[in-house]
């Protein structure tokens, strides 16, 4: 059945970690890095967490039936089969998303391998078949996607707000930003720099002033 994809948006929602080892250390870094509120249950946690003491919820325990409460989103990482089989159930009950690390036929949603530069991300999914290809791919995509492309990304995206409010004609706004969007800022801006990279876009705009 073929995936229906999604980037989501989890600032200040409730999402709860069932597991505190190395995986599920790595799992509540994602999350808070996105803005979540983790809770996170589990008798011990891995040192990975000591990173984010502060900014999630321990519950020193393991899980138990009514964990789910409220939640959004659920990521079971545990090695325990019938841990992850009542999460499972608990979360299809509260039609809660979830994802069970290592075992796609569990979820209802798939972690791709993820490449960001700054609020660039390229995903890679296999649908959970082989993910050790997804992670093949996003050693590609690191490789050819450098760090400069999250400045590209800042400054076009500064330009697409100026063509916004200064040209009305629909037409050449959307010719304009297409041209915008083809202009190979990166190897400007690794060459040299930001200004000759303002430059190159703000000589694109100007041929839609007119």
């Amino acid at each position: 059945m073929a995936l229906y994809p999604a980037n989501l948006k989890i600032e200040g929602r409730p999402c709860v970690l069932i597991g505190g080892g190395r995986v599920a250390s790595r799992k509540a870094a994602a999350l808070l890095e996105c803005g979540a509120l983790v809770k996170v249950i589990s008798p011990e946690l891995d040192p990975g967490f000591e990173e984010f003491v502060g900014g999630f919820e321990h519950i020193a325990r393991g899980y138990e039936t009514g964990d789910l409460d409220g939640a959004f989103l659920v990521i079971a990482a545990t090695d325990d089969e019938a841990v992850n089989r009542a999460v499972e159930t608990e979360a299809q009950e509260r039609q809660v998303l979830l994802n069970v690390v290592d075992k796609p036929g569990q979820c209802n949603f798939y972690v791709p391998s993820i490449v960001r530069r700054g609020e660039l991300m390229l995903t890679v999914s296999t649908g959970g078949r082989l993910p050790a290809l997804s992670k093949r791919l996003r050693r590609q995509l690191e490789e050819e996607f450098s760090e400069e492309w999250a400045d590209a990304l800042e400054l076009l995206g500064e330009a697409r707000e100026e063509v916004i409010s200064q040209i009305q004609d629909e037409v050449k706004k959307k010719e304009c930003l297409t041209e915008l969007a083809a202009l190979d800022l990166v190897p400007l801006l690794k060459d040299s720099g930001e200004s000759a990279a303002r430059s190159e876009i703000e000589t694109c705009i100007s041929r839609y002033l007119a």
